[in-house]
């Protein structure tokens, strides 16, 4: 995501980060001790630099690409442990080095239980991979809150 940062002043980087805490919310964001500016004056200073909005855009977009990961990180963990209440032979290797066979007991019940919690991970993530350009383009044209809300709801 490197291309896609913008770089901003420290000031600014600041009230960007400030404004992604609060999502948008700009007389909570004023009342970061980082920020330093009233309601009014952080207003006025996010209208004058826009920089400031496309930071906070780009911050949204890598929080919702993140979330993204995390579904997919639990969905791996969940296929591993299906796989291993399926049954089988898998190797194993001992703190020696050494390699052994060890054989999973099936446990069918579990692995129909872990294939409904993949199904319901899947179902929260349809939709959440997305590019950075992409989570940036939807993150431009539509208010966040309701991109988090609908993300979050889904």
């Amino acid at each position: 995501m490197t291309e896609l940062t913008t770089q901003l002043s420290h000031a600014h980087e600041s009230i960007a980060q400030a404004m992604a805490k609060t999502r948008g919310n700009i007389p909570k964001a004023s009342r970061d001790p980082s920020v330093g500016l009233n309601a009014m004056a952080l207003r006025l200073e996010v209208q004058q630099n826009p920089a400031i909005r496309t930071r906070y855009q780009e911050l949204l977009a890598f929080e919702m690409q993140e979330k993204g990961l995390h579904i997919a990180e639990r969905i791996l963990a969940m296929a591993e442990l299906q796989e291993q209440a399926l049954g089988g032979e898998y190797e194993h290797t001992e703190e020696d080095g050494s390699v052994v066979i060890r054989t999973h007991l099936q446990d069918p019940k579990m692995a129909i239980e872990l294939s409904k919690e993949i199904s319901r991970l899947i179902a929260e993530g349809k939709g959440a991979n997305m590019s950075a350009n992409s989570a940036i383009l939807i993150a431009s044209k539509e208010d966040a809150r309701e991109i988090l809300a609908r993300f979050l709801d889904s």
